[in-house]
């Protein structure tokens, strides 16, 4: 099989594949009795949410971050807006929609949940194609998710108290050590075997396997959590499309405020793009492992729909990577002059 070709075909059609996973889980949970098949399900999402995780980490590089000293302006910058303003951004999202319309308790949780979990690896790609740093995105994603293991049940916990929705900070921790932390910890030691078995050529050949296997793992889970909600959704259809409206409110705020943000304080192109697509992008895989295994309702519908408005938001920035570029050149080209006129 040619993994590469699978992966970039996975990729490219991700929404149009969510969007499918979406409708046959709801086609399937609207027309089946799943209640005799309750506990079955559980393991199966289990099974399903490791096979997602798992190989997304074989390909996360820790020796990476003893490099992170060199760059600690763009570090500090890029782990802020991801693990605290990127929440407080979808907070003020939800605050301004529940203006015009209420939004359940648990589903809003489960749209807070879906930025306060650590960026996607996808973001290293996007990073790529803009001629970004992609070394320092490869840092951030090694750091998000390591700092993941305080900062998402940190917040989830104050933002639970918020919404007036129970929820335990111990359950929180041991879901974030099952479905981040042991994948990591296997996901390491997986690449330090294929490495040594198999040599980097070899290893690089079969590289594209595991994000494809990953974004398979992805597509299942969106239709089992919409075929268990199915029912839910169909008694309460607007549930689906309020999660879109902050949704889209977070991504396009969160992409005009890094694009001025990160000019204004002087961060080089090339380390604006690895920055903003690692604070901005989200695992809503691993957002929807956690809801999954927390089994806390509503919460898991949120970040299933994330790829929806993530997707076209970050690829949409991705083909405007020459018009952002000539900000920053726009920019040195009057600092020249100003410094020639001096």
């Amino acid at each position: 099989m040619n993994w590469l070709k699978l992966k970039e075909h996975l990729d490219k059609y991700l929404p149009v594949y969510v969007t499918l996973a979406m409708m046959a889980g709801f086609y399937v949970g609207t027309h089946a009795n799943l209640k005799p098949y309750h506990s079955t399900l559980k393991t199966l999402n289990m099974l399903v949410v490791i096979s997602m995780i798992y190989p997304m980490m074989i390909n996360l590089r820790l020796g990476e971050l003893k490099n992170s000293a060199k760059l600690g302006k763009q570090l500090v910058i890029a782990l802020t807006m991801g693990l605290v303003i990127s929440p407080l951004i979808m907070y003020g999202a939800i605050w301004l929609t529940e203006l015009f319309h209420p939004i359940n308790h648990q589903l809003a949780l489960g749209l807070l949940l879906a930025v306060v979990v650590p960026c996607s690896s996808m973001s290293i790609a996007y990073t790529g194609f803009t001629k970004g740093n992609l070394e320092l995105a490869t840092i951030v994603v090694a750091l998000s998710f390591t700092l993941a293991i305080v900062t998402v049940p940190a917040w989830l916990k104050v933002f639970a108290s918020s919404y007036h929705v129970g929820i335990s900070v111990w359950l929180l921790v041991k879901t974030i050590l099952i479905v981040v932390i042991t994948p990591m910890i296997l996901g390491v030691l997986t690449r330090w075997y294929l490495l040594n078995k198999l040599g980097a050529e070899g290893f690089l050949r079969i590289k594209p396997a595991f994000p494809a296997i990953s974004l398979l793992g992805m597509y299942t889970i969106v239709f089992l959590i919409f075929m268990e909600k199915a029912k839910l959704i169909a008694s309460k259809p607007s549930i689906v499309g309020i999660a879109l409206v902050p949704l889209v409110l977070y991504y396009s705020t969160a992409l005009l405020f890094m694009t001025f943000f990160d000019r204004a304080v002087g961060v080089p192109y090339k380390d604006h793009m690895a920055v903003t697509f690692t604070s901005v992008g989200k695992n809503e895989g691993t957002a929807m492992a956690i809801a999954l295994a927390a089994g806390t309702g509503l919460m898991a519908i949120a970040p299933a729909i994330t790829p929806i408005v993530q997707i076209p938001f970050l690829v949409g920035y991705v083909k405007a990577w020459r018009k952002v570029a000539g900000l920053w050149k726009c920019r040195l080209l009057r600092e020249e002059e100003t410094e020639a006129l001096s």
